[in-house]
């Protein structure tokens, strides 16, 4: 990955920041464009030829003339082909595994993937992403299958906000809204509060997404912009218990909030907490993000209590007076060293999805 990308510009990026700029809905956009949900699915991936009525459509709502529209694809498909043969050749062994992978030949990968060209396609999947590690990682995640599996979460999410059900997104609004979340967290049985969660998420702009570890590949959480002016949160079930899950989800949200998401960040882990708390060998942003969780759930007086429990007992009786999950407590002391990972483990409750 060596070759320093000079990414040409698709229409759709003029598209979508033109809608940004005018404040227009997508679902809204969509409809006035009279175009299905996967006729505009493939228009944003510059997957849809652009027709007369199109460009007259264009101009009436976006701005610019009819033929600047038809003149701005014209000229991007014919610069394109030259690109997507550079990159191919520079890429060959990359591409081809993703064919493999997709079990199709290379002249149908961009539809198949539903994406621009293959210098974006490059960038945004095998280079962008900052795919996070404990210490202890103990496998190499495929690049291949970490692309087709975030594409499809990708696919998912952009589904749901041509639908109309996800609003922009709010970091206000998020932050203002997580304490709602946070009520949840000493419900026992989590896949009964799922839908409440990703509706609020949904409400701040979050498509909030829950999948099964093996489906992952090993990814715990994902968090990552979408279609400039949206946020994906992805959540896998990896350690099977409440406690992870909670953390993983609030870490997520909190990257949310905090951070711009410039690039896609995924985080791994070999042993349960390990990279939430890893303190050295990461990134600023992701302490920032523990920093901002733990403050959420543990104010410094109950922090001190949680150092003093040696037992059972010790843990339930704190988590009546300050009224929070025990399954949490557990998990912080873990986190903390307090105890081994063996210890306490009664309180969790499972979680699969």
């Amino acid at each position: 990955m060596n070759y320093d990308l000079q990414l040409l510009s698709p229409p759709s990026a003029t598209i979508l920041r033109k809608v940004s700029d005018l404040n227009i809905d997508l679902k809204k956009f969509r409809e006035l464009l009279n175009l299905t949900v996967d006729e505009f699915g493939k228009l944003i991936h510059d997957q849809l030829k652009i027709s007369n009525e199109l460009a007259y459509q264009f101009s009436k709502i976006l701005g610019g003339s009819e033929l600047f529209w038809s003149n701005r694809y014209r000229t991007y498909f014919d610069e394109v082909v030259e690109s997507n043969s550079h990159i191919y050749s520079k890429y060959k062994k990359t591409l081809d595994s993703l064919c493999v992978s997709r079990d199709i030949e290379i002249d149908n990968l961009l539809v198949d993937f539903q994406y621009s060209s293959f210098e974006y396609l490059i960038s945004d999947y095998f280079e962008s992403p900052v795919i996070l590690y404990s210490k202890n990682q103990r496998f190499e995640p495929s690049p291949v299958k970490l692309a087709n599996w975030l594409r499809e979460c990708e696919k998912e999410g952009e589904k749901l906000i041509y639908e109309g059900y996800v609003r922009k997104f709010s970091s206000e609004n998020l932050h203002d809204e997580i304490l709602n979340i946070l009520l949840y967290t000493k419900v026992n049985k989590i896949q009964n509060i799922l839908d409440r969660i990703q509706d609020i998420c949904y409400r701040c702009g979050v498509i909030l997404l829950f999948k099964s570890s093996e489906s992952g590949y090993g990814i715990s959480g994902l968090a990552k912009r979408l279609l400039n002016n949206y946020r994906l949160v992805v959540i896998t079930d990896r350690y099977k218990n409440n406690a992870a899950f909670w953390f993983t989800l609030l870490h997520e949200l909190s990257h949310c909030i905090l951070h711009s998401l410039k690039l896609p960040l995924i985080h791994y882990s070999d042993e349960e907490f390990l990279l939430a708390s890893l303190r050295t060998n990461n990134i600023y942003e992701e302490e920032e993000a523990n920093n901002y969780v733990e403050t959420l759930l543990f104010p410094d007086e109950v922090k001190i209590h949680i150092n003093k429990c040696n037992s059972y007992n010790d843990i339930l009786s704190l988590a009546v007076k300050f009224d929070i999950s025990a399954s949490l407590i557990v998990a912080q002391i873990h986190r903390e060293k307090l105890a081994p990972y063996s210890w306490y483990r009664k309180v969790y409750r499972r979680v699969e999805f």
